[in-house]
C-alpha cells in the first residue's frame, strides 16, 4: 500500500507544474483576447520613427496611410536603437536599426532626405547593405566620408 500512495504522491509532485503553467498562459492568452495587447509583449510603435526601429514595415506602411509625414523626425524611446531616448526621422532609425528592407521602404514610399538627413542616415549605420540602399537614393553632392562626424 506504501508503494501506491509514494506513486501517487510522485505523479501529483511531477504533474502539478505544469498544470499551473498551462492555466497561467491560459490566462495570459485570455487577457491579451480581452484587452488586445500581449501582457508580455506590449511594446508597440508610437510613430513612424519607432516604427522602423522596430524593424516593422507594416507599422511603417500603416503610420504612413495614418498621414504621418515620412520625413519628419520623431522620437525613438530608449532601448530600441540606444540606451537614451533619442530623436531621428524613419530613415535614420531604419539605417540606425541595421534593416536594409525597411530603408528600401521607406524610399519606395516616397522618403527623400535632405542631404544633411541623408548624411546622418548613412554614417549612424555600418552595415554595408543598409548604406548601398542609401547610396542608391544619394541626393546630388552629398559626400559619403564619416570621418568629420
Amino acid at each position: 500500500m506504501d508503494r501506491v500512495a509514494a506513486s501517487s504522491r510522485l505523479w501529483l509532485v511531477v504533474s502539478v507544474p505544469p498544470v499551473i503553467t498551462a492555466l497561467a498562459w491560459i490566462g495570459t492568452l485570455a487577457l491579451t483576447a480581452m484587452t488586445g495587447t500581449h501582457p508580455i509583449w506590449a511594446t508597440t510603435a508610437r510613430n513612424l520613427a519607432e516604427a522602423a526601429a522596430f524593424r516593422d514595415g507594416g507599422a511603417v506602411v500603416r503610420f504612413v496611410e495614418a498621414g504621418q509625414q515620412i520625413g519628419k523626425a520623431a522620437e525613438v524611446r530608449g532601448g530600441v536603437i540606444r540606451s537614451e531616448t533619442t530623436t531621428l526621422t524613419p530613415v535614420e532609425a531604419a539605417a540606425a536599426a541595421r534593416d536594409e528592407a525597411v530603408v528600401q521602404l521607406l524610399f519606395d514610399l516616397g522618403a527623400s532626405p535632405d542631404p544633411a538627413g541623408w548624411h546622418r542616415a548613412f554614417c549612424i549605420s555600418d552595415a554595408s547593405r543598409v548604406r548601398e540602399v542609401l547610396k542608391a537614393h544619394r541626393p546630388p553632392g552629398v559626400v559619403e566620408d564619416c570621418a568629420q562626424q
